[in-house]
């Protein structure tokens, strides 16, 4: 497979839906409130994107929505809440952005406001594990990109504070990775 090729991932469908996931859905519409997902990868980057989700999240305009229902039962009002909402906040992890990849396919690209938590704290690009990383770190490297994402909503600058490629700006500075294979 070449790696910028397309590809299908067949979920398998369900006929049920998660009650609390509907209840905050229809509430969520009602009140327009901006849907606001992320990245929860099993790394120390997804983590921090996690919690600065959560934080956004708990601002008035926002609420948190479920990548899981959003991804695997379209027709469950939370998803549906998600699809049909006028702007959707995604904060990806890294550099990969496998949530934007995904939701671009589901939700329209002009919903989409994208932000890469690592482009905006700039740290711990090397490391795997949450808890190489002491919670109290987390949770501060998770406040800048929250309020970082937040000031940046309120003056309508619709991406990351550098330029990425994801929300269509000219160029990105890259985080390196000293990774090898």
């Amino acid at each position: 497979m070449n790696t910028n090729d397309a590809f299908t991932l067949e979920v398998t469908g369900i006929d049920k839906v998660c009650a609390a996931g509907e209840l905050y859905g229809r509430h969520c519409q009602k009140e327009g409130k901006i849907p606001v997902f992320s990245c929860e990868g099993g790394c120390i980057k997804g983590e921090i994107a996690r919690q600065a989700a959560n934080m956004v999240a708990k601002n008035d305009d926002y609420a948190r929505a479920c990548h899981g229902e959003l991804f695997t039962v379209p027709h469950a009002d939370l998803a549906k809440w998600v699809r049909e909402a006028g702007k959707v906040i995604l904060i990806d992890g890294c550099s990969l952005h496998c949530h934007k990849r995904i939701a671009e396919n589901i939700i329209g690209k002009d919903q989409l406001v994208i932000f890469d938590a690592l482009s905006i704290h700039r740290k711990y690009a090397n490391l795997m594990d949450v808890d190489d990383v002491p919670e109290e770190e987390r949770k501060q490297a998770a406040k800048e990109v929250a309020d970082k994402i937040l000031a940046n909503l309120q003056e309508n600058i619709p991406c990351c504070p550098y330029p990425l490629p994801s929300c269509g700006c000219e160029s990105s500075p890259q985080v390196e990775s000293t990774c090898t294979t």
